[in-house]
């Protein structure tokens, strides 16, 4: 299957999606990565919500938009629709009082009656994890999840938290993943 129809099946599950900004706490250790996409429109069936879609390499694919797909009647031969991903992992290094600080989190934006589709779905997870090793030498820490699965991660030298942990500390990390979907009419030409 090519990116841009993965892409477009991760936005349906999401319920169409574009993305705020995501905000983290001090000191952040972050690893983030995005994907974007575009596919053209070649055909749209009203009844069935079938959406056939071209991809750059000319690659096609049948989708089924679901029902919370506002203004989907909008829609037509020729639109792009651009889908972009991102996910990103942030570990602030601050101390986390209890376990209370873990949680979860889904804001969901959709287009405004009479636009063009399009939605924004933020996932945001918060967990609290355990300090079970420091290498002051080698700037690592290495701690434990709330699922027991242990990382080791490298903390630059501008991250002055981490001179103040110790084993057996718990800090706060959080991870978010966005989806933005629009679809656009492209500008006619002269």
């Amino acid at each position: 299957m090519t990116k841009i129809l993965q892409l477009f099946l991760i936005a349906i599950a999401y319920g169409f999606i574009a993305a705020p900004a995501v905000s983290f706490a001090a000191d952040p250790i972050m690893i983030s990565q995005s994907v974007s996409a575009k596919a053209t429109i070649v055909k749209v069936d009203r009844k069935t919500r079938e959406i056939t879609l071209r991809d750059e390499q000319g690659n096609q694919e049948t989708v089924v938009a679901s029902d919370d797909v506002r203004n989907f009647n909008q829609i037509k031969k020729g639109d792009i629709i651009e889908v972009q991903y991102h996910r990103a992992a942030a570990s602030a290094l601050q101390k986390a009082g209890d376990a209370t600080a873990a949680g979860e989190s889904t804001d969901v934006m959709r287009a405004k009656a009479g636009e063009k589709p399009g939605m924004v779905a933020v996932h945001t997870k918060t967990i609290v994890a355990t300090v079970l090793a420091i290498d002051m030498q080698n700037r690592l820490l290495t701690v434990k999840g709330p699922k027991g699965n242990v990382v080791t991660v490298a903390v630059p030298a501008d991250m002055t938290a981490f001179d103040s942990l110790k084993a057996g500390d718990k800090i706060s990390a959080e991870y978010a993943e966005a989806v933005a979907v629009s679809v656009k009419t492209p500008a006619k030409k002269k």
